[in-house]
């Protein structure tokens, strides 16, 4: 009976919960008097995003209009609609991100661990009862909600806020969209149940297919969806969707149509004029200047900030021959928290339009507190560690995180992924890691009605046996590895090197460390080994052509890597901000050897996602995305 009036409450607790769901969108009436310049300022927000959100208005807002507004309350540690519900029962009740649980007839503690996908440790910790009296039938057990950072990121990433206006139905919104209304239910869960809400604000593709300019193709024998989608630059989805026959298959002679997608903004950010245009900045680089001497054979760091600076200096030189007016200062942090602090918190500081380090992640936290109310843009510019816990919202990290790497190769698999087999490879306890967990579970994701190989070393060694038992002579074999230890790659690549090309095989890494380039090219090539980066250089481009002839007449040196990043990242800034400060919705620009994309991170800040996709093809890397 306590149990019964026990899931009543929570039934009713749950309910207000599940209603006062955050959403990072919401809708706002517009009041008297009130314009978008004047609601973009109380949200703390650009006219242009305020727009972007709501394309139809045009600025010519109205007492009672409803618009789109972004909600500041907005936790997406709270967010149940981006977690995986689909173990929750009928009887189970969610409150405050908990799932209240009673243990039914035959549960056991490892079948709850199971489902749940919680550790004994964190139930334990949550229900006291279970450690004194072990599991009971009847029993209320308290669950945490798990939310996927991943799949935030990925729905994110590709979706965009819209506005249900009245009498629109799935099938309307599905039709200008360019999508199948099953695929508008898997973004917005919640209409499958309960239908389409007036004036809700429900999720969306950011890319349109435009049905005016489908063009109609020919499938030619032994062609895949795999294969369509990488030669016309389009998502199987989105082939999918204007072309449902393909759920059955690909058929040599059908007639399929082609979408070409149009972003819903701007693609590509492209170069303007810099006439008449001044910007100040302030360079922060660990020179240690005021040491006695500088041992440049033995100093890395001083290696790493020169060729930074010079190849900063020749973006500065080109920008100015294009007619920017620069005025450039430099201080030496001498890579000391203290100093950093301090020559940020000087008053000339309030001038500089951006600065440009320091080159750690300890120094840019001092750096970024002193500037929290200041406009410069602070650039960090080399470390991959994570900045999501420095809050200042002009905070630019310019390479990619790792977890960034992880998610863009994700993507790329989940676009891709057509029925291959697949096996993933864990150097021992890898796959327990936060991220790795997520990858693992993104891969499950791929296709339910599949089990997953998992292979792991046995005493730190793979048998031969194990790889030739696993991989299918039938069809193509997607291989995923996490880990970066040299024996446990080697053990991966002398195996799967070998076997025969009637095994087809793919590859895949999230990250790609320094034991790769230990291994035989031949055995990556004969993988088709792909991974994700943050910087590619083409030698052969003519972008580098120039910036090394450049370079090399100044400094009498080929330029490091390090002074290709000094220039890419000095380059790329400097024209961004002579257009304006709002790099999340410039679009992508390509320089020497990296990508630039922005989008704002966990804390407020900003975050390059520009980030290639590499496959190893005849002994030569391409790119592949």
């Amino acid at each position: 009976m306590k149990n019964y009036k026990l899931i009543i409450i929570l039934f009713f607790i749950g309910l207000s919960s599940i209603f006062a769901q955050q959403k990072k969108f919401i809708t706002y009436k517009v009041l008297q008097g009130e314009t978008i310049q004047s609601i973009s300022k109380n949200l703390s927000i650009t006219p242009y995003d305020l727009l972007k959100l709501n394309p139809d208005v045009k600025d010519n807002i109205k007492v009672g209009d409803l618009i789109i507004i972004p909600n500041k309350d907005y936790n997406p540690e709270k967010d149940i609609e981006n977690s995986d519900l689909s173990s929750i029962g009928v009887k189970d009740i969610i409150v405050d991100n908990f799932i209240y649980h009673e243990v039914l007839k035959k549960e056991t503690l490892y079948s709850l661990l199971k489902k749940f996908e919680v550790s004994i440790d964190e139930l334990n910790s949550l229900n006291p009862l279970l450690v004194n009296d072990g599991l009971k039938e009847g029993q209320i057990l308290k669950i945490p909600v798990k939310i996927s950072a991943i799949q935030i990121f990925e729905k994110e990433k590709l979706t965009q806020p819209y506005l249900v206006k009245a009498k629109e139905t799935k099938f309307s919104i599905a039709k200008i969209f360019g999508i199948s209304i099953a695929y508008l239910e898997e973004l917005n869960p919640k209409i499958k149940q309960k239908g389409l809400q007036f004036d809700d604000v429900i999720l969306v593709p950011s890319k349109v297919v435009k049905n005016s300019e489908l063009k109609t193709y020919k499938i030619e024998k032994q062609e895949t969806l795999f294969g369509l989608s990488n030669k016309f630059g389009v998502s199987q989805e989105e082939l999918k969707a204007v072309n449902p026959q393909l759920e059955k298959g690909v058929i040599a002679g059908m007639l399929i149509k082609i979408p070409s997608i149009e972003n819903a903004i701007d693609k590509y950010f492209n170069d303007k004029s810099l006439e008449n245009i001044h910007i100040n900045i302030a360079m922060m680089l660990p020179f240690k200047s005021k040491r006695d001497s500088l041992d440049f054979e033995n100093d890395r760091i001083l290696n790493i900030t020169t060729d930074f600076y010079f190849g900063a200096i020749q973006a500065m030189d080109s920008l100015k021959n294009q007619g920017l007016s620069i005025h450039m200062k430099v201080y030496d942090t001498e890579n000391s928290e203290y100093i950093s602090k301090k020559l940020s918190a000087k008053s000339e500081f309030e001038d500089y339009d951006v600065v440009i380090g320091p080159m750690y992640l300890k120094n840019i936290k001092a750096v970024s507190e002193s500037l929290t109310y200041r406009k410069a843009m602070i650039i960090s510019p080399i470390t991959t560690k994570d900045h999501s816990k420095i809050i200042n919202k002009n905070l630019v990290q310019e390479v990619a995180s790792k977890e960034n790497l992880a998610l863009e190769m994700l993507h790329f698999i989940k676009s891709n992924y057509a029925n291959q087999k697949m096996l993933v490879i864990a150097d021992e306890n890898k796959i327990e890691s936060y991220i790795n967990n997520q990858i693992f579970k993104e891969i499950q994701a791929l296709d339910s009605t599949k089990q997953v190989t998992i292979i792991k070393p046995v005493k730190g060694y793979i048998k031969p046996e194990v790889f030739k038992e696993n991989i299918s002579e039938e069809i193509e074999n997607w291989v995923f590895v996490l880990g970066n230890n040299e024996a446990f790659l080697r053990d991966i690549f002398n195996n799967l090197g070998v076997l025969s090309e009637e095994n087809k095989i793919t590859l895949f890494s999230f990250e790609k460390g320094k034991s790769y380039d230990k291994i035989n090219n031949n055995f990556l090539s004969r993988v088709n080994y792909h991974y994700p980066t943050s910087t590619f250089l083409d030698r052969d481009s003519k972008a580098y052509s120039n910036f090394r002839s450049r370079y090399k007449k100044t400094y009498y040196v080929d330029p490091s890597k390090y002074a290709i990043d000094g220039f890419d990242i000095t380059y790329d800034i400097l024209m961004r901000l002579s257009v304006n400060n709002d790099l999340i919705n410039q679009g992508t620009s390509q320089r020497i050897a990296t990508k630039y994309n922005f989008i704002e991170n966990t804390s407020g800040g900003i975050i390059n996602q520009g980030v290639f996709i590499i496959k190893y093809e005849e002994l030569e890397l391409k790119i592949v995305e």
